[in-house]
């Protein structure tokens, strides 16, 4: 399946140069990320071990998205995020945040058909 190039995207969203800018300064550190439209609601969430490395996925020149993730870009006014002290402190949060929140492009954490909170692991 061939992907979405970012110059398509420059034309859907012409907020891509000011998230990009915003995402320059974001921090290396784990956390959540919420991306929200242009009437602020939130319409995914996202976990990262490394919140400039995976935001900037998102609004990189030349990326090359699948369509579905190319179609939540093009609706990205701005997002949010959330510092975590842990990869594993952000999937929980994650989860609590879909759960709470019900974003649109969260389709496979949205509908509680799974576990609750991931366990950790035995030492």
């Amino acid at each position: 399946m061939s992907g979405v190039n970012t110059w398509i995207l420059e034309e859907q969203n012409s907020r891509l140069p000011y998230l990009r800018e915003k995402t320059a300064q974001l921090t290396t550190s784990p956390g959540v990320y919420l991306m929200k439209n242009a009437q602020g609601g939130i319409i995914y969430i996202g976990k990262a071990k490394n919140l400039h490395n995976r935001v900037s996925s998102y609004f990189r020149l030349g990326a090359d998205h699948l369509p579905k993730v190319a179609r939540m870009v093009s609706h990205v006014y701005d997002y949010d995020f959330i510092v975590t002290g842990s990869e594993y402190e952000a999937l929980l949060l994650e989860c609590s945040l879909i759960k709470q929140h019900k974003p649109h492009y969260n389709i496979l954490l949205k509908d509680d058909k799974g576990s609750s909170a991931p366990t950790p692991a035995a030492p």
